[in-house]
């Protein structure tokens, strides 16, 4: 083999490391961002469910009030309304939770 192919073999070498190292940068990224992904379904599935839960209370507590402003029932009426305010405070603070438990994102690698 001549002297002039042995440099072209070992610069093509090089270059094939090189594109390698930015082929695995590339797939590491990949795979932080479909895990991100993954966390982030998970997180809105959870958050979605409890809003279904919450917003049933929701509607069994405006049911009561209703029947409690048709009845005088004043009583009945403020808590009806306490637990309304309650369950929505609840739907805010899991709203809260979702938030502060996502990963920061990160900026491509480049």
């Amino acid at each position: 083999m001549g002297l002039a192919k042995s440099k072209l073999l070992i610069a093509l070498d090089a270059k094939m490391d090189q594109a390698l190292v930015v082929l695995n940068k590339i797939l590491a990224q990949g795979v932080k961002e479909m895990a991100a992904i993954d966390d982030l379904n998970a997180a809105v599935a959870t958050l979605a469910a409890n809003f279904t839960t919450l917003d049933t209370a929701v509607q069994a507590e405006i049911t009561a009030l209703t029947a409690a402003l048709a009845a005088g029932n004043t009583a009945a009426v403020s808590a009806a309304a306490a637990n309304i305010a309650a369950v929505s405070s609840k739907m805010a603070a899991d709203a809260a939770s979702l938030t502060s438990s996502l990963p920061p994102v990160t900026p491509p690698v480049a």
